[in-house]
């Protein structure tokens, strides 16, 4: 996981540092409570790849608390033993790697294309003689008149306001924070969070997961930067009204 989003010059680092990781956390009164000693060492790859604690939690069925835990005291003795590359994994978010930027352009690609297609094969009788209807992702079948939205295969349906799926992915890449993608796009706070959550299951459903785990180390990333500022007295902008209607959130 972590060789496609680390700098190659630290990919050494990261492995001396797993290596030896057994022994680190034998000998660390840090890890005395957190038992099994093997978690951590599991937990470590997700750690070195700056995933968010509820992805960990996710994948090792364990509470956030937990996994919060583990993942800190992960990154104390990575600050210990391996400074060099426990800033790179801070600084994890100055480049994207080639194969992320790969799946981010494919992805959008395929999102534009169904987003543009005048013809869609028929949900129910699978003919291609159907013809775009309406101002949304709407087809009518010629053959058996009936009418289908591609997009409920994908639970896009439920998304509104498409012309603004790109700029909002674009916002997801950079791990915007909901308050950004509300003033640049317009929309809610909240409807910015579901789109989020929606688009990040898309991505990992559609077969980019490496893409979806890279947004979530930007979000994070950017998460604590800007919890820095905020130490650091920096003024934000306060959040702007949503220029669509409120029924159109959900």
């Amino acid at each position: 996981m972590y060789h496609a989003i680390l700098p190659s010059e630290q990919h050494p680092a990261a492995e001396r540092f797993l290596k030896q990781l057994p022994e680190l956390v034998a000998a660390s009164p840090l890890c005395r409570r957190l038992k099994p000693f093997s978690l951590l060492i599991d937990i470590a790859p997700f750690t070195l790849s700056a995933q968010p604690h509820s992805f960990i939690a996710a994948q090792f069925n364990l509470s956030p608390r937990a996994a919060r835990r583990r993942d800190n005291v992960i990154w104390q003795l990575l600050a210990q033993h391996e400074p060099d590359l426990y800033q790179a994994v801070l600084n994890l978010v100055q480049t994207m790697p080639n194969e992320v930027s790969q799946q981010a352009q494919a992805f959008k690609s395929w999102l534009t294309e169904l987003l543009s297609t005048s013809v869609m094969a028929c949900d129910y009788c699978g003919s291609l003689s159907t013809v775009r209807i309406g101002h949304r992702l709407n087809f009518r079948c010629c053959s058996c008149r009936r009418t289908f939205n591609p997009l409920k295969k994908y639970q896009l349906h439920q998304l509104s306001h498409c012309e603004l799926w790109l700029p909002f992915v674009d916002l997801l890449l950079q791990g915007e924070t909901c308050k950004t993608v509300n003033r640049q796009l317009g929309i809610n706070t909240n409807t910015a969070a579901k789109w989020q959550s929606y688009f990040l299951w898309i991505m990992e459903q559609q077969g980019f997961s490496m893409l979806a785990n890279y947004c979530r180390v930007k979000r994070r990333q950017r998460c604590r930067q800007i919890w820095l500022d905020v130490k650091a007295g920096v003024t934000f902008l306060p959040a702007i009204a949503s220029r669509f209607r409120h029924k159109s959130h959900f």
